[in-house]
């Protein structure tokens, strides 16, 4: 039990990946990121109808059955190795699928006897064939859910040596359902996930428990698999408090406001290359929209968003079956010419000594107002109403005179210097 407990500790040290999906009342939003210590070689690939998937070989199954199948759903997918074996994916009913690294999993063994299919490349065969998170409780009844051999990866990675892949799953769908799945002691769970938030070790039971013991006030630092649950729970709890209104920094359309915020969350726990020794780097984060069916990414080098419509694919051609490296497109935006060509420009401040004498005058203009209110009738004095209005009304006036003194400052200046005459709107 000693050393059981050890390994789980380190392992919420030296295993990554962070996964949410995002608390709001308008529409259905996930996001994830990719931390591995070897180098997955994520491609981001478009899946049709129908296409033929042949399952990767077992992990201590040398006689295991051939088993394939084809999609009933396209998708979206990351895969890994240059292979069509998804690690993350959003399919065209809006479900999604995420493998994360759990250390203490244990995989049911494959029993020989059992007609029902042996099933590895388990977010594949999830964003292929199931439409809600009810259709994945309901068709996994039908296969043997097993680890893949370790080789695989061996096979198409000269990086890849690990010895296995101990993982478990998150699925979101378009109705804000969402779902864990894990192997513990040979046996798989599955278990509602309301919270929404999946990290690593320990198992998902132990998380909600130390949640719920310390609550959502607190937002921990650090890097491991704890404070990272913690961190996203608290945030992702107040991610309903909207931005002040009519500020110049929060001017959206909803869509935008509900990608940013994704963002801004699944940015608190990603893990920049100089920290690995605090876990697995960042490769890339995931923003899954289910309810417009969109999926954006951005690599830890190429930090611009991009984004894929699936509702733009036509999921019945083979022909669309196109992938692209996590890494794709450019990584800044170039926006010096859009700079010379733009027409707006600030307004030149005028000399602080008009801005004195115009205060002052306006000092003296106060003054006089409070020794007129003090002759107001006694019983206007207890609660102020009308001396309150008064002043608000002075205040504004006193705004409005400042905000008249800098543009004709500013306007006589052009005039007089720059003989250069510019329209204010």
């Amino acid at each position: 039990m000693q050393v059981l407990q050890t390994v789980l500790l380190v392992a919420t040290v030296v295993a990554g990946c962070s996964e949410f999906r995002l608390n709001s009342d308008r529409s259905v939003l996930s996001a994830r990121t990719m931390d591995f210590q070897i180098d997955l070689d994520s491609t981001v690939e478009i899946i049709p109808r129908g296409t033929l998937v042949e399952e990767p070989i077992v992990k201590d199954c040398p006689d295991c059955a051939d088993y394939a199948w084809t999609t009933t759903y396209g998708y979206v997918g990351f895969n890994m190795f240059g292979v069509n074996v998804a690690t993350d994916g959003l399919n065209e009913a809006g479900l999604s699928a995420a493998w994360l690294y759990l250390v203490g999993t244990e995989y049911p063994v494959v029993n020989a006897s059992d007609p029902r299919p042996v099933v590895t490349s388990l977010i594949t065969y999830i964003l292929g064939n199931f439409a809600s998170v009810n259709d994945v409780r309901r068709g996994l009844r039908d296969v043997q859910v097993a680890e893949f051999d370790p080789v695989l990866g061996s096979l198409f990675s000269h990086g890849a040596h690990e010895s296995s892949y101990p993982l478990h799953v998150a699925v979101h769908d378009a109705a804000g359902h969402s779902l864990v799945i894990e192997f513990l002691n040979g046996t798989m769970h599955l278990y509602d996930n309301p919270n929404g938030v999946m990290t690593n070790a320990p198992p998902l039971t132990t998380h909600l428990a130390t949640l719920k013991a310390k609550g959502v006030d607190t937002i921990p630092g650090g890097y491991d698999s704890i404070a990272r649950f913690q961190r996203l729970s608290a945030l992702n709890h107040y991610a309903t408090q909207a931005y002040d209104a009519n500020t110049s920094y929060s001017v959206s359309t909803p869509e935008q406001a509900d990608v940013s915020l994704a963002l801004h969350l699944i940015d608190t726990v990603t893990i920049p290359e100089p920290a690995q020794a605090h876990g697995d780097a960042t490769q890339y984060s995931v923003v899954r929209d289910h309810t417009r069916k969109k999926l954006y990414f951005k690599s830890t080098e190429n930090q611009v968003l991009r984004t894929i419509d699936l509702g733009h694919i036509d999921f019945n051609d083979p022909s669309t079956r196109k992938s692209l490296p996590v890494t794709f497109g450019k990584w800044f935006v170039d926006v010096t010419q859009d700079a010379l060509a733009s027409s707006v420009r600030s307004i030149d401040m005028p000399p602080r000594s008009m801005v004195i004498a115009k205060l002052h005058g306006l000092a003296q203009q106060t003054s006089q107002l409070h020794a007129n209110l003090d002759t107001l009738p006694s019983y206007v004095h207890p609660d102020r109403t009308v001396a309150s209005f008064l002043m608000g009304a002075v205040v504004g006036l006193a705004c409005a005179v400042v905000g008249v003194v800098c543009y004709r400052a500013y306007r006589h200046r052009l005039e007089n210097h720059s003989k250069e005459y510019v329209h204010l709107a």
